[in-house]
């Protein structure tokens, strides 16, 4: 049954393929010659309701039939196969093999593929009870047909390979005689099938070569963003160090500030004080008014001092709004340079990722292009997550750059708004300065006669110098937070430079990893390239051995025939009997009967192996 289910299944697989094969078939001898038959086999199909004559064969209807032709042409294998047999504790002589139980057939295929292609070969042993079979290979499987068992392995040749097996007889047949089963290595060639296989091999080298190569661009391209991407990171790490110590060194500055204009405060309140003394007792003293005259004077000195110091200082307030506004048009374009690099880092993720669904789309048969597949979409699962951190470390530093402009903006609303405070108190403080200087003199000109006119008037430079000092004391809150904000941003920034050398440390550390990359994808190129010619150079040998044989399918069937194995058979002596001349004729007579039917038995016993 499951003989004739293979040969339904080896029709069937005729009829699909609709072609001819040539098979070749080398039979070699036990004394080492070698007979070779080359056939031409095809199908003929009948696809008619009705029985039709082809060629002389009457096919029923709905059939199909193999027929094979013999051809007489000279055909190279594409496998070679050298039977090498030994025999232990046996002796092998004109074609017999003398041994025992304890003989054993020792039998070394040696496989030589004399195509560069990986050729599977299935070795086939049929062998009845009376043989042992001995192998180190378990067999891919074994049926019984016929009561005897069949063993099939499985092998693949790619360049050499060394089939071992073993025979050991259990027991001899009824004349002493037993057949060795021959040993059959089986194989079939689909040139054009390979060759078809083959080429969409190069196709999908020639993709994965492309796309690496597409890699190494990328991790050029990528290293060259990196290294400019560090070189602004630099430029902004110093830019931040000097704008955080100018705002917090113009932090020290406001303080000092402060403390200044309390004493303004302090003073301008005292000559309030003092001015409204003098007006009290400027009654009650004329010699009073030669001192509120020196008193006015000096108070006029100081208010001019202060002045010309709220001018500085307002002139300092604007120096670091222009300072600072350069500063926020510099992080505007380290800004734009951030978002420049993420799109980049975005275009550069999406090659990696579209390189990797098309490295494991790739469906390779060679173990070797499966490592490097394998290998390459490790590598190119790092150099995302690498592309994927520093996307994303990209977008916390753009966060901070606009973190940082947003404080840069509040900073520079502040202190124009103390610009504009400075700016209306100066010429207050000089306005004050020059009334109560010419009081000063209108009182020395005048004093005996205005007297009282002076006392009115040190009242009212009084009232404008303490109405002075709770203007300068509304400054002095404000200037306080300004200075604790410069401080805080000086910090700030400070900090910000700080994680960003860090930063830039960190990447500077990933150029090597990159070149790493780059260095790997050139050498798999290589790796890629030595492959294609290697399988150009198979499509070449595959087409010029098809160029010889003229046939696409290509079958070959090695056939190592074994001796037939006698056992020794030691007869007994015959004592011829020297009295009896008739018994003399009767021994003879029985030899010749004995040698008769040992030649006989021969003889049935070869009829009965065949």
């Amino acid at each position: 049954m499951r003989l004739g289910l293979a040969v339904l299944l080896l029709l069937l697989a005729y009829i699909a393929s609709a072609a001819e094969s040539l098979v070749l078939t080398y039979s070699i001898k036990p004394d080492g010659t070698i007979d070779v038959a080359a056939k031409i086999r095809g199908v003929v199909v009948n696809n008619s309701p009705l029985a039709v004559n082809k060629s002389g064969l009457v096919l029923p209807p709905y059939s199909a039939v193999i027929i094979e032709r013999d051809v007489k042409n000279v055909y190279p294998p594409f496998l070679r196969v050298d039977p090498v047999v030994e025999y232990v504790n046996g002796s092998y002589s004109n074609g017999v093999l003398q041994a025992d139980e304890n003989t054993l057939i020792v039998v070394r295929l040696k496989m030589y593929a004399l195509l560069p292609i990986s050729i599977p070969v299935i070795i086939t042993v049929t062998a009845d009870d009376k043989i042992a079979v001995l192998y180190e290979e378990q067999p891919t499987s074994i049926s019984q047909i016929s009561g005897s068992t069949v063993y099939y392995w499985s092998v693949v040749v790619n360049n050499y390979t060394e089939f071992y097996l073993a025979f050991k007889i259990r027991q001899f047949g009824s004349f002493g005689a037993v057949r060795m089963p021959a040993v059959v290595a089986s194989t079939a060639l689909d040139i054009n099938d390979t060759l078809v296989i083959l080429r969409r091999e190069v196709e999908n080298i020639n993709s994965v070569e492309n796309q690496i190569k597409g890699l190494a661009t990328a991790a050029a391209v990528f290293s060259d963003v990196a290294y400019s991407q560090l070189q602004n990171l630099t430029r902004l790490v110093q830019l931040l160090n000097i704008t955080g110590t100018a705002l917090r060194q113009g932090a020290v500055a406001l303080n000092a500030s402060v403390y200044a204009l309390e004493a303004l405060r302090r003073q301008i309140m005292a000559l309030g004080d003092a001015a409204r003394g003098v007006a009290i007792t400027l009654n009650q003293s004329r010699l009073l008014v030669d001192y509120q005259y020196v008193a006015l004077i000096t108070a006029a000195n100081l208010l001019e001092v202060q002045s010309a110091a709220l001018t500085s200082y307002s002139k300092a307030s604007a120096d670091a709004v222009r300072s600072l506004e350069n500063t926020r048009a510099q992080l505007y374009s380290i800004r734009g340079n951030l978002l420049k690099a993420r799109d980049s880092l975005s275009r550069i993720i999406a090659e990696v990722e579209a390189a990797k669904r098309r490295l494991s789309n790739i469906a390779l048969n060679s173990s070797l292009a499966q490592d490097v597949v394998k290998t390459s979409l490790g590598l190119l699962d790092s150099v995302s997550a690498q592309l994927y951190a520093l996307r994303d470390t990209v977008d916390t530093l753009i966060s901070t750059v606009d973190s940082t402009i947003s404080i840069i903006d509040s900073t520079v609303s502040t202190l124009k708004s103390l610009k504009n405070s400075f700016d209306e108190l100066a010429p207050l403080l000089n306005k004050t300065a020059s009334y109560a200087r010419g009081n000063a003199t209108v009182l020395r000109g005048e004093m005996p006669a205005v007297i009282l006119n002076a006392s009115k008037n040190l009242l009212a430079v009084s009232q404008n110098l303490y109405n002075t000092g709770g203007y300068v004391l509304k400054l002095i809150n404000p200037i306080y937070n300004a200075t604790k904000i410069l401080d805080g941003v000086g910090e700030q920034l400070l900090k910000s430079a700080e994680e960003l050398e860090r930063y830039r440390l960190d990447q500077l550390k990933t150029l090597p990893k990159i070149g790493l990359v780059r260095s790997v994808a050139e050498n798999y190129t290589q790796m890629i390239e030595a492959r294609r010619k290697e399988t150009e150079a198979r499509i070449d040998l595959l087409n010029k051995y098809y160029a010889v044989v003229n046939i696409s399918r290509v079958e070959l069937q090695y056939v190592v025939e074994l001796p037939i194995a006698m056992k020794n058979i030691t007869l007994p002596a015959i004592k011829l009997a020297e009295e009896a001349p008739r018994r003399n004729n009767i021994s003879l007579l029985s030899i010749a009967a004995i040698i008769s039917i040992l030649g006989i038995g021969a003889v049935l016993g070869r009829k009965l192996l065949a």
